[in-house]
């Protein structure tokens, strides 16, 4: 198995460290003061303290919701963003878990797009959107 490795930049390790592994669960590889690892499936992303990161201004654009399936989607904007495919269970969970904590989040609830999405911003205001696509949808 192929693995792929991102590096990407964050202003609060702590912060990230939270987020990714303790209300998204993904497992954590690597941790020190400057620097956070997690690996989903094949893709291991790390994060490395940087005084500052772009903050992008709203929504990033997430492809599931085009053609229609999110007839009411945001004005988004074409900039970086994490999408996470999650299992039924895995996802439920990290769902409830940001909730409880309040993320901010495009809706309130899970949402039908052809598979099941969650969308919330990251720490630094990346559009991270969870995804469920085993999971039938609403009948």
């Amino acid at each position: 198995m192929a693995t792929w490795f991102v590096y990407d930049v964050c202003t609060d390790v702590a912060a990230t460290r939270q987020f990714y592994g303790g209300l998204i669960g993904l497992r954590q590889i690597w941790d020190s003061e400057d620097d956070v690892a997690f690996l989903h499936d094949c893709v291991q992303v790390s994060f490395s303290r940087a005084q500052s990161v772009p903050t992008p201004q709203g929504w990033a654009f997430q492809p599931g919701w085009a053609n229609g399936q999110l007839p009411e989607a945001p004005a988004a904007h074409v900039v970086p963003s994490v999408s996470i495919a999650l299992g039924p269970e895995e996802f439920r969970s990290a769902v409830e878990r940001l909730r409880a904590a309040d993320v901010e989040r495009l809706r309130d609830t899970a949402f039908w797009v052809g598979y099941w999405s969650f969308v919330v911003l990251d720490p630094d205001g990346r559009t991270v959107e969870l995804s469920d696509p085993d999971s039938p949808g609403p009948e």
